[in-house]
């Protein structure tokens, strides 16, 4: 114990914040992006949710927060439709989608009339699993949460719903690939970018309130890549931060898993896809990815929308 808060204090150390930094007000998904907050543990203005669509969305038209974190089409929905007062200034999670087999696929190939359960068909998961591998003639069948492919992994690939079906493959993400012991089959991030000709996946991205003082905000972000750098050359940071809350419970309550959990999928392979890029500097892999949501009607995307 006395080694990790030695190695929390060091690691912290480099990435303390200022008490300027420590007063922006910002709001942030559980899971994946709020991970790149492991700094901002025990911070008040650091707040997270697990329903972005109602907890963190409708926040882009009440100016009331300094940094939101969002999905990317979904913030960029409200700047491009809705004028919200923001721009897009960084993506810091890259998709954390795979595949993973039950082991029923005689030929162990993703062909036409493999059965896939799939979850959120209409969101982000589903759009993305139909972009990959939707002319592949799939039997799919789509439940409504993460947390059922869990279910149905643990149940050796099989769904008693109205009737029993027994899947080949199960489309699911992080951290239920871990938690589950699963062995991937397909990293859909690898076969998104193949499909895209080397384009990533710009899942979750930091938006900053267009009148915060660029000073602060520059050095907000740089703090922030630079943290994020730190929990990927040492993993360990992740689960030492998140325990300073004390109980598993109250771990998952903040950031929608234990430290524990974070620090071993990011052990492998960076499971959860963390990172940071300029938005600005990858606008044409977010122009794709925007477009797979036609129903957005967000077109090309102007300079204006980029933070710089």
């Amino acid at each position: 114990m006395k080694k990790g808060f030695l190695l929390l204090v060091a690691l912290l150390g480099l990435v303390s914040c200022s008490d300027k930094q420590q007063s922006l007000r910002i709001v942030c998904p559980t899971n994946a992006p709020s991970l790149c907050f492991y700094n901002y543990v025990n911070n008040e203005n650091f707040i997270t949710s697990s329903n972005p669509q109602n907890g963190i969305i409708p926040m882009f038209m009440k100016d009331t927060y300094d940094v939101i974190v969002a999905p990317t089409q979904g913030g960029l929905n409200q700047i491009v439709n809705q004028h919200a007062n923001y721009q897009i200034a960084a993506v810091i999670t890259f998709g954390n989608f795979f595949i993973v087999s039950t082991g029923r696929d005689e030929d162990h190939t993703l062909n036409a009339g493999d059965k896939v359960l799939i979850f959120q068909e209409n969101d982000l998961p589903g759009k993305i699993f139909n972009y990959v591998y939707g002319d592949l003639g799939l039997s799919t069948y789509a439940v409504a949460s993460l947390a059922l492919t869990k279910t149905v992994i643990e149940n050796n690939g099989t769904l008693t719903d109205e009737t029993t079906i027994e899947f080949d493959y199960i489309f699911t993400s992080e951290p239920v690939v871990t938690s589950t012991n699963s062995e991937v089959f397909k990293n859909v991030q690898e076969d998104f970018s193949k499909k895209t000709n080397g384009k990533m996946l710009t899942q979750a991205s930091i938006f900053v309130k267009k009148t915060s003082n660029k000073n602060l905000i520059d050095s907000f972000l740089a703090n922030l890549e630079n943290s994020i750098l730190i929990a990927l050359e040492n993993p360990d940071v992740l689960e030492i931060a998140l325990s300073t809350l004390g109980s598993p419970e109250a771990q998952q309550g903040k950031y929608g898993v234990t430290g524990k959990i974070a620090k071993t999928v990011t052990e492998k392979n960076n499971g959860f896809s963390l990172g940071y890029k300029s938005a600005y500097s990858i606008k044409n892999d977010i122009q794709q990815f925007v477009d797979l949501f036609p129903g957005l009607k967000l077109g090309t995307l102007n300079e204006e929308v980029f933070y710089k």
